[in-house]
């Protein structure tokens, strides 16, 4: 590791883990059963779909751990995020304006702010206005405002990420997750969980849980176990073993489902117990193909998913509250957070048409829209760096064929 203020870095033993791919589209679909748990509740188990809550937790973890993982030192600002940008800012597009249109057609809505809070997310400023955080026509686009965050500090993060030496990230990773916790005892004592959370109250909060300096925690996890494991650290525990401390804590966090704590969306701290696991599911993913063993999401069918991943999250939030409300006509899309409805059976029906609803648009934006777009725009970037395809990475002896391709991060 050089000294200097150029990074040298060694590539990654695999610059292609399949297994995060593929674990991309177990993401899109935790994050579509918290909303279905929420908008449309099923009777006796909607304590336990709710579990699936922390699905944007696995995303941000998973970012943080991609970057990183194929990080080469030597990117600029402008061509790192040109080439993120590609991937999201097409679809962003469309995922915005579709439900946008929806909303103005609507009689009594407030079209400025609704025109406003588009613009906010069309432009990743969404998460940074407390009172826009969730308002948005499509609120999951929340998440993109910190990413792009996270994208534009991630070149001086990543470096002093993998400057670091395993022990060094080990208590930086420690102090991540004290930040996290800290963080969230200080709103639990301005926002009393016991309390009713009113509407016109909710903006600090949704701010403090939804904004880049609430969720920054989450991505740095990612960050600090691939420097780890990009530094010579190997990881120790099975995939097996990681999956069985989840649904123990997950089990936990079901047991207390009665608690103040978990009484509305944005006072649950299950994102704050799942982060740290989450980071260690992904090195035991990585771990695994190190070693020359293959998983279930590094199939390709599983992987074919994980592609189409962005487009399940960015549309499915519009399919299900669309579906909501017919069903439910005199509810705004607050309402379905802050004063939930009756579970009933026949959300399952719904559940599944919304799912299969999903499904079809995500493939079909990826397949006609998102990655032809992408693929223009990077060929673009790539032109005007002079940078073209990096050059294959030698595979170790150890390696499998098949497992060697382009970047993990390049499909984050």
């Amino acid at each position: 590791m050089a000294k200097s203020g150029t990074l040298e870095l060694q590539p990654p033993p695999l610059r292609n883990v399949r297994s995060l791919t593929g674990l991309r589209f177990l993401m899109s679909i935790t994050v579509f059963i918290c909303h279905v748990a929420v908008v449309m509740p099923v009777p006796h188990v909607n304590d336990v779909l709710g579990l699936a809550g922390s699905g944007g937790t696995f995303f941000l973890v998973l970012s943080g751990f991609a970057l990183t993982w194929s990080f080469r030192g030597n990117d600029t600002l402008g061509w790192f995020l040109g080439r993120r940008l590609a991937r999201i800012w097409p679809t962003l597009v469309i995922a915005i304006a579709l439900p946008l249109g929806f909303a103005l057609a609507a009689p009594g809505t407030d079209g400025g702010h609704m025109i406003g809070a588009a613009l906010a997310s069309l432009f990743f400023v969404q998460a940074w206005i407390p009172g826009v955080v969730l308002e948005s026509t499509n609120p999951v686009t929340w998440m993109l405002s910190c990413v792009v965050f996270f994208y534009a500090i991630f070149l001086w993060v990543g470096r002093f990420a993998l400057r670091r030496s395993p022990r060094q990230l080990a208590w930086l990773a420690v102090a991540t997750l004290a930040y996290g916790w800290a963080l969230r005892v200080v709103l639990w004592f301005a926002y009393p969980p016991s309390e009713p959370l009113a509407l016109d109250d909710a903006a600090g909060l949704t701010f403090g849980i939804y904004s880049p300096p609430g969720r920054i925690h989450e991505f740095l996890f990612g960050v600090l176990m691939a420097a780890a494991m990009r530094r010579g650290m190997r990881f120790r525990f099975s995939v097996g073993q990681v999956f069985a401390v989840i649904a123990v804590a997950l089990g936990v966090m079901w047991v207390l489902a009665g608690s103040s704590v978990r009484s509305a969306v944005p006072h649950d701290p299950l994102d704050l117990v799942m982060a740290p696991l989450y980071a260690c599911l992904l090195a035991a993913y990585t771990q695994r193909e190190l070693d020359g063993r293959s998983s279930l999401y590094a199939r390709p069918a599983l992987v074919s998913l994980g592609k189409i991943s962005m487009g399940i999250y960015l549309f499915h939030f519009t399919v299900i509250f669309t579906i909501a409300a017919m069903v439910y006509p005199e509810k705004q899309m607050v309402d379905f957070f802050l004063d939930p409805v009756t579970p009933v059976n026949a959300h399952w029906l719904w559940a599944a048409v919304g799912l299969a609803i999903s499904l079809l648009v995500g493939w079909l934006a990826h397949r006609y829209y998102e990655d032809p777009i992408e693929r223009r725009i990077r060929a673009f970037l790539d032109a005007r760096s002079g940078r073209g395809t990096p050059a294959a990475v030698p595979r170790p002896a150890a390696e499998k064929p098949g497992l060697v391709g382009s970047s993990s991060s390049e499909s984050t």
